[in-house]
């Protein structure tokens, strides 16, 4: 017996559109990345005509924004459990790592969007721009809260400025995940495992979270 054909999204319904269009742009990005994300091949995967798909994002950057977006909730629920239970800096630092690596190897390596949202000042895509704030703001306070917590249970130590430490943290998380994702990765002897366990154990350290 053939399997059954799953039924096309109905007219006007907006909402399963949307989806349709972003899960079409996701598959495309995660075969062939960032130049591979055309609006006419979205179009194409997503079943509807290439006019429509401007009725929903009005540029490609705003339909990149949108997807890093929901790229960005998926990572924070990756991490928000552990942010909230976990006692060992290092190995919090590592997940985080680890877990943002594939993140930046979709989204991060060949554009930066922010850079690219902050100068077109179309009113269009803000929606589009706050989303994909609001998630990263989302993953930055689940880290702010966990550093708040560790720095609690340990009066003993001198307590830093947070948000310059978030600062440093992320900088050094997003250059790791620049190093294994381009073509630097193979100047170096180095694997992620141990890249990743020294960035961590240093960093800590200078934090004063770790002896």
């Amino acid at each position: 017996m053939p399997s059954e054909v799953p039924l096309a999204t109905k007219w006007g319904d907006r909402d399963a559109r949307r989806r349709d269009i972003l899960t079409a742009g996701a598959a495309l990005l995660a075969d062939k990345g960032y130049a591979a994300l055309q609006m006419r091949d979205v179009a194409k995967g997503a079943g509807i005509s290439p006019g429509t798909i401007y009725t929903y994002f009005p540029t490609k950057e705003a339909l990149f924004a949108e997807l890093y977006a929901q790229r960005l909730i998926l990572l924070h629920n990756a991490i928000e459990p552990e942010c909230v239970s976990a006692e060992d800096p290092v190995a919090l630092f590592v997940l985080v790592a680890t877990e943002y690596l594939d993140v930046y190897r979709t989204y991060g390596r060949e554009l930066n969007i922010w850079s690219l949202l902050d100068h077109t000042g179309a009113t269009a895509s803000s929606a589009h721009t706050e989303a994909l704030t609001s998630a990263a703001h989302k993953v930055l306070a689940a880290l702010h809260a966990s550093l708040d917590r560790m720095y609690s249970a340990r009066p003993e130590i001198e307590r830093v400025d947070i948000t310059s430490a978030l600062t440093l943290l992320w900088a050094t998380i997003t250059g790791l995940s620049d190093q294994f994702t381009g073509v630097r990765q193979h100047l170096h002897t180095h694997d992620w495992d141990a890249a990743a366990q020294f960035a961590a154990t240093t960093l800590t350290q200078g934090l004063g979270l770790r002896p």
